[in-house]
């Protein structure tokens, strides 16, 4: 009786453990918000090395003008959008900065807060604007 009330009690410990494991591994962002434009859905594997090193080339020469990692700028600081975020949206917000300040709640309500300041579109084609998402990625806390 003593052994199956301290496997249980083990149990229930492990389940627990696991179940705010889970939680705790799950990004925060809503994944119904994509974001409006050309990625609809997107895989990602583990962090690709290269494209970190692309990706913060690409950071520092066009985003560190209005962002930093962790201080507010221009705009908000950056460490953790790819945490906060679906990665379509990052990738969206990249590929579609206009039609995003148009249209996503998020986006509008941050342009209010950053003193309607808007986002200058990047310029960046997919293969660059990925290379960004990998650095961003790569630097979450």
């Amino acid at each position: 009786m003593k052994n199956k009330l301290i496997i249980s009690i083990f149990t229930l410990a492990v389940t627990f453990i696991l179940c705010i494991g889970a939680t705790i591994a799950q990004p925060k962002y809503d994944i119904k918000d994509l974001g409006v434009g050309p990625i609809k859905t997107i895989t990602l594997g583990p962090i690709d090395a290269k494209l970190v090193s692309q990706g913060k080339t690409i950071f520092t020469n066009t985003c560190a003008l209005c962002h930093e990692l962790d201080q507010l700028k221009i705009g908000p600081p950056l460490r953790n959008i790819a945490k906060d975020r679906a990665p379509e949206f990052i990738l969206n917000l990249m590929l579609n900065t206009s039609g995003m300040q148009k249209s996503d709640p998020y986006i509008k309500a941050l342009i209010v807060k950053y003193n309607n300041i808007v986002m200058t579109d990047p310029g960046l084609n997919q293969a660059q604007a990925k290379s960004v998402l990998e650095y961003l990625r790569s630097v979450v806390k």
